[in-house]
């Protein structure tokens, strides 16, 4: 037998054992119809299932969950993927079990549903938003909200509500989080299909200069620099502000990260050249110099040689940025991984 084969009837007869179905004999003949998911692998199995459905795999999913049966439950989940499909209905169904049951089962409920194309039915999207906003447990708001992720875009009024959700003070820090990172990662799906981005990275930032959480304020702004996309206008101008003016240097260090993406090198610089005088953490002033690097390569030497006039500490950098550039280095990539580094700092 074909190790794949013997591979998936160990699951068969696993899943016999837990009482599902019952083990078929392999039958290699041709599958015609609905593909199989990678862990059913031999025929027969979708017809010996589909008189149970949706119930069926949740059956065997709670047998599997009370025998600790993990490989099962890893195939289970792929299965009850694959029986959604495209049916919103379906979807729905198992997003309402997920509403009233506890780990583990509510998660791969929502792992499921996560990997299907009926997650992107509106009324899923709303069932899932819903149970983000008022479920009263924060591990179901934080499955329904990576639920959302593989969505290809948002629209303004979803937008407006994952915004809303993320500026709720009474939301958990570790909600608050994944809904920024569900912003986030829509947004580089839109953006790679369509290259929309700044409805996103409006929104994002509004969490960014509303948070009282760091942690909330770094990331809104670090899922900013994923997409390949260039920053100009009023978003240009919300990031000089946290670069300016947020109490974290860290904050400060990303912001300077999401500038240097900007679409006007020279509007970057001089936003890096008014904040490098006020800025006293040194790391976030080598992160002001790198960055104006980034943004503009050789033509930010001249105002590197202004930052080393204003602080010492930074001369060598000067000399090591202007050493490359003059040897014909030009990717800011490469320029920075054979520059030495000469401060304590991660960055």
């Amino acid at each position: 037998m074909d190790p794949t084969l013997r591979r998936c009837w160990r699951l068969g007869a696993l899943l016999a054992t837990l009482g599902t179905t019952p083990a078929p004999a392999v039958d290699e003949r041709p599958i015609s119809g609905p593909r199989l998911p990678r862990l059913t692998c031999y025929a027969g199995y979708l017809k010996l299932e589909a008189p149970h459905g949706l119930e069926g795999v949740r059956a065997a999913i709670r047998q599997a969950i009370a025998r600790d049966a993990q490989g099962a439950l890893l195939f289970l989940e792929q299965r009850l993927a694959e029986v959604i499909g495209k049916d919103p209905q379906a979807a729905l169904q198992v997003a309402g079990w997920a509403d009233t049951t506890p780990e583990p089962e509510m998660s791969l409920y929502l792992r499921a549903v996560r990997e299907t194309e009926a997650v992107r039915s509106p009324a899923v999207v709303d069932r899932l938003a819903t149970m983000a906003e008022s479920h009263p447990d924060p591990g179901h708001q934080a499955s329904a909200l990576i639920a959302l992720e593989t969505q290809h875009r948002f629209e303004p009024a979803m937008l407006e509500r994952l915004t809303t959700l993320a500026r709720r003070d009474t939301l958990p820090t570790g909600v608050t989080l994944l809904t920024v990172r569900t912003l986030g990662r829509v947004m580089d799906n839109d953006f790679q299909r369509t290259g929309r981005f700044d409805p996103y990275m409006s929104r994002l930032l509004e969490v960014a200069l509303d948070s009282t959480e760091p942690g909330v304020r770094g990331l809104a702004i670090e899922m900013g620099t994923y997409p390949d996309a260039r920053i100009d206008g009023p978003l240009l101008q919300q990031l000089v502000k946290l670069q300016r003016e947020d109490p974290d240097p860290d904050v400060r260090e990303m912001a300077a990260l999401a500038m240097s993406s900007g679409r006007d090198p020279r509007a970057v610089l001089e936003a890096f050249r008014q904040s490098f005088p006020q800025e006293k953490n040194e790391c976030v002033r080598w992160a002001i110099v790198r960055y104006a690097v980034r943004a503009a390569g050789a033509g930010a030497l001249p105002l590197l040689k202004d930052f080393a006039r204003q602080d010492a500490r930074f001369r060598q950098d000067h000399a090591d940025f202007k050493a490359l550039y003059d040897a014909g280095q030009v990717d800011f990539n490469r320029v920075f991984s054979s520059k030495a580094h000469h401060h304590r700092c991660e960055g």
